[in-house]
């Protein structure tokens, strides 16, 4: 299995070493340790991580050190005024110490943000690399909403969260400078300073484990939410034509937003009690250095109003650090849900990596005693079930499957086209029996048009001659003026009705040339002229070009256009002509 955010990502070596240096990044922060060894696949590779996050932690240290400085400076120059003295030096090392400082922060926050960003767009890609070569049977098993968030939202969220926690860190840094240099002017206001942080600390660990299960039980509720807010927007049609259906869901959905409110609230309120703490114990601090130290320290403390300067500069790298406690538990959350959709997806099996080969043409498929059950593991009961199927195809001929609806007809085109994978029987490509997960290559041998079809905003994966094509059967189906100009610029499908979404789907997949063309009910949703269009005219030509065409119908009238038909009833198929 694939290390957690494991460094996967290729590409020009300074953005390997930057992704490299993100990926640990992104390891210290979710765990503030140093990242398992797995996460290092090679001795030069540690080597550049080794290296390059101790230049990015130099550049903080020196951050920090310029901001103690400064802060060395204006006690300093504190003293010189007191005495009625001036220092041009003083204020000249002051601009030049400043500019640095500032630099510094610059190229750490920067290189962070930059590093961290390669980090997670590698992780994005990689996952959904091994997404895709998933099953369409494994996808189907994961809900909608839990595939968009495992590879789009979750990254927003970590791209919100991981910068104030970056700065975070160089709060810390700059606190502990800051406090070196506190013990240098009072060992006593040193030491009260660390007893309140540890007191902190403290507050924090106690309350972190509560934090954390609240903001999983928030996120589980915002998910939820947030299916359900697609559900109504998907169902809109129904809703509006069923009242009662309507008021349950209106129902369903003021309950779980409560429930969502409810557990912000609770994780505001953890968060708030934190932020107060540590505005609280700045305050107290600052006040123990004024009423606690000189009794303390005996006879009095010389340059309380040093000190209290020292530790009110404390106060701004106190402030990042309390802000990054709320997006450590953030990032925590957030990583462990991609790393658990990465697991999820290695678990399911198979992840096809291979190139899929030349698409090329085929003498022969033939199905044997296809068998296949829906359900999502052996474990599960039996759901409906295709089985026996026996199909035989040969270049330029057309093939008709009719039946009832839910008989089996789209789980057998599924089947012939290698999306599902056979429980049992095989194909057999040109007299070659294939893998139960058959290779791309075959699935590269069919164009189709599911009743489920979708259509994305671009023409992809067609060429100069496939755009061409494009061009040429959009004009035989009536529908180019309905499009831009520019085809390879995009379209939007929304804007086509039904009928006229169906025939660009079809236009695709012709143009993609493909030596077998499934189409699922295609000419349901067309009016006669097309319909006949379809049957007599267009079925002729692509026979004639010696292509197959497998397609479900039900139109009667025009059964004598197919060479072959298949019937299908409760999952079984038998052939007819």
């Amino acid at each position: 299995m694939t290390s957690d955010f494991d460094g996967g990502s290729s590409g020009a070596g300074g953005e390997s070493t930057e992704a490299a240096v993100g990926f640990s990044l992104l390891g210290l922060l979710e765990r503030l340790r140093v990242p398992p060894a797995g996460w290092r696949r090679s001795l030069r590779w540690r080597s550049t991580l080794s290296s390059s996050i101790g230049r990015l932690l130099a550049v903080a240290v020196l951050a920090a050190v310029c901001g103690t400085t400064i802060l060395w400076i204006l006690n300093a120059e504190a003293r010189l005024t007191e005495s009625k003295d001036y220092s041009v030096l003083m204020a000249l090392a002051f601009i030049a110490v400043l500019v640095v400082y500032r630099l510094s922060q610059r190229v750490v926050m920067n290189r962070a943000c930059r590093s961290i960003e390669q980090a997670l767009e590698g992780t994005r890609t990689r996952i959904a690399s091994k997404l895709m070569g998933l099953s369409l049977r494994d996808v189907e098993a994961m809900t909608r909403g839990r595939l968009i968030d495992g590879m789009a939202r979750h990254y927003q969220v970590l791209s919100q969260a991981v910068m104030p926690l970056v700065w975070g860190v160089e709060s810390l840094i700059l606190a502990i400078f800051m406090l070196v240099y506190l013990f240098y002017l009072s060992a006593m206001a040193g030491f009260l300073t660390v007893l309140v942080a540890g007191l902190l600390v403290l507050g924090y660990l106690a309350s972190s484990g509560r934090l954390q299960a609240t903001m999983e039980a928030a996120g589980r509720a915002d998910a939820s939410l947030a299916r359900l807010s697609e559900n109504i927007v998907d169902g809109f049609k129904e809703l509006r034509l069923n009242a009662g259906k309507s008021a349950a869901v209106r129902d369903d959905y003021v309950a779980r937003s409560r429930e969502a409110r409810d557990l912000r609230i609770e994780t505001g309120s953890i968060v708030g009690e934190l932020f107060v703490s540590v505005n609280s114990a700045s305050y107290m601090l600052a006040a123990g250095m004024v009423f606690l130290l000189p009794v303390l320290s005996g006879n009095g403390e010389s340059g309380i109003s040093r000190i209290v300067t020292a530790v009110i500069f404390l106060l701004g790298p106190i402030g990042g650090v309390a802000n990054a406690i709320q997006q450590l538990a953030t990032v925590r959350f957030v990583m462990g849900g991609i790393r658990e959709f990465e697991r999820e997806i290695e678990a399911r099996g198979h992840q096809e990596t291979a190139p899929p080969g030349a698409i090329g043409g085929f003498t022969a498929i033939e199905a044997t005693g296809l068998h296949y059950s829906h359900k999502a593991s052996p474990h599960d009961d039996p759901g409906f079930a295709v089985r026996g199927l026996d199909l035989s195809l040969a270049p330029g001929r057309v093939v008709f499957i009719t039946g009832a609806n839910g008989s089996g007809k789209t789980t057998a085109l599924r089947l012939l086209s290698g999306l599902y994978p056979p429980d049992g029987g095989h194909l057999a490509l040109d007299g070659r029996i294939l893998p139960a997960q058959a290779p791309q290559a075959y699935r590269e041998l069919f164009a189709t048009v599911f009743a489920d079809f979708h259509l994305f905003a671009s023409p992809y994966g067609l060429d100069a001659d496939g755009l061409a094509r494009l061009e040429t059967v959009l004009q035989e189906l009536g529908i180019r003026d309905k499009l831009p100009g520019d085809l390879a610029q995009g379209y939007d499908p929304s804007a086509l009705s039904t009928g006229q979404r169906k025939r660009l789907a079809l236009a695709l997949a012709l143009a993609e040339d493909r030596p077998v063309l499934l189409l699922d009910e295609w000419a349901a949703d067309q009016d006669p002229a097309t319909r006949e269009e379809f049957y007599r005219t267009m079925l002729a030509r692509i026979k004639a070009e010696g292509k197959s065409v497998i397609a479900v119908s039900h139109d009667e009238r025009y059964f004598d256009c197919a060479d072959e038909r298949y019937h299908m009833d409760n999952g079984r198929m038998e052939r007819v002509v």
